[in-house]
């Protein structure tokens, strides 16, 4: 029995930014910046992370290296920046056409903190245009807050979206390769109250949105979640806190006839062995409930890892095991898929500073093809990897070198892809 499509979203994506300029009108604008701040002294004694780095595409890393800002007579910071590199498989597709490429990309950050109010800003917009492919424009905006009522009760918001065309690895909002421009949100909305000494809640509510500009890929992959969360944590020691959690979560797709109803029940821990190291970790089972399809029983982990080897050097990790909402093919599956990720940032010198990360997940369904002009969209496994290395010249000029390598792999060799990207260049921040 054929079911009719669902009414689709009107918005459209492209409206959120669109930003595109000339590396090369860029040149003398950066080259003047240059002379006016490549002597001023630099006086620092370490590094600290850095919003403003700038990447092709959100992956294993976001590419931010370390580096203390200069003083701003702004109430916020302006980096801008430009990149110029190689891409060998710049549209992901199995027979790679490899082209070079410019990036110019503008960052506006801003962060207010008071006793009882914590807010953080950051909005970035840019454009990479290859000599030999497609141009991108892209941007985002991400906001964090918190507001402390009184001693027992605390706000929270944290909004993140984001418009590109470049794939995610890090979650599940949206394919592992390219499938055109699309828009994705992901925000959280919490409550916390501490009840007792030793007993608080945590009562929670998400939401996030992915939407593509190609019909296909739309097809099988717009959706919308919304999650209600209630934490319960429970203080044993000045060390140790336990928790345990229930989540309902719903995902409606536009199109797709497969939403599901899924209850979360998870407990753990959270540890704190140190002040430099501190780790968490929860485990449970899931109830999941499909249209038109049988109700699942899966197990579910998650878990995270943070160290501070030193006060500019830091290393964390990331892990789940469970059931997602991902498109495969002209179905959705919702098999179990491992997940895991690390940053690892370390400060070689004062001025010298280096990020490693790594973003890794795995299907255990058997993929199948999405047909779009030119590739195949989806793969079983898909991983990241981001090597970068930054020179602060002074505290607002600095240059960077990176590499970036991703790729997916599958049993049809048609669906599999590697990708190398090579850049350098430099920022300026004011």
């Amino acid at each position: 029995m054929s079911v009719p499509p669902r009414r689709r979203w009107g918005g459209r994506p492209s409206e959120f930014v669109r930003v595109r300029r000339r590396a090369a009108g860029l040149s003398g604008l950066i080259a003047a910046l240059a002379l006016l701040t490549l002597f001023h002294p630099l006086s620092v004694t370490g590094a600290e992370p850095e919003e403003g780095a700038a990447t092709e595409y959100s992956g294993a890393a976001t590419g931010e290296g370390v580096g203390e800002k200069g003083p701003s007579l702004l109430p916020f910071l302006i980096t801008f920046g430009v990149h110029g590199g190689y891409d060998s498989n710049p549209r992901t597709l199995p027979d790679p056409v490899g082209s070079w490429f410019t990036q110019q990309e503008l960052t506006l950050s801003y962060e207010r903190l008071r006793e009882s109010t914590k807010l953080a800003i950051l909005a970035r917009g840019g454009a990479t245009e290859r000599f030999n492919a497609n141009t991108d424009a892209n941007g985002l905006v991400d906001l964090s807050l918190d507001h402390q009522v009184s001693e027992r009760l605390t706000l929270s918001a944290t909004i993140n979206a984001a418009y590109q065309a470049e794939p995610t690895f890090a979650t599940d909002l949206g394919l592992s390769r390219r499938a055109g421009n699309y828009f994705s949100t992901s925000d959280l909305f919490s409550v916390a109250y501490q009840w007792t000494q030793r007993f608080s809640t945590v009562s929670s509510f998400s939401f996030r949105l992915l939407r593509y500009e190609d019909a296909v890929a739309a097809a099988t992959t717009d959706r919308q979640d919304y999650t209600l969360g209630e934490e319960f944590r429970f203080a044993a020691s000045r060390h140790t806190v336990l928790v345990g959690n229930y989540r309902f979560l719903v995902v409606d797709y536009v199109t797709l006839p497969q939403d599901s109803i899924t209850n979360f029940f998870l407990a753990g821990v959270e540890q704190t062995f140190s002040s430099r190291l501190q780790a968490q970790l929860r485990g449970g089972v899931s109830f999941r409930s499909i249209e038109g399809g049988q109700d699942q029983v899966n197990p579910d982990f998650e878990g995270s890892l943070n160290y501070a080897l030193g006060p500019q050097s830091s290393i964390a990790w990331t892990g789940r095991y469970g059931v997602e909402a991902q498109s495969t093919g002209n179905q959705n599956t919702s098999e179990p898929t491992f997940r895991t990720g690390l940053q690892f940032h370390y400060a070689i010198t004062p001025r010298i500073s280096s990020t490693l990360g790594f973003n890794y997940h795995e299907n255990q369904n058997q993929p199948q093809t999405i047909i779009t002009p030119g590739a195949t969209l989806v793969a079983a496994n898909a991983y990241d990897v981001l090597l970068n290395f930054r020179y602060q010249i002074n505290r607002h000029f600095d240059c960077d070198v990176g590499y970036q390598r991703s790729g997916s792999s599958s049993s049809d060799p048609r669906q599999e892809y590697s990708r190398n990207r090579y850049s350098v260049g430099v920022n300026f921040t004011f």
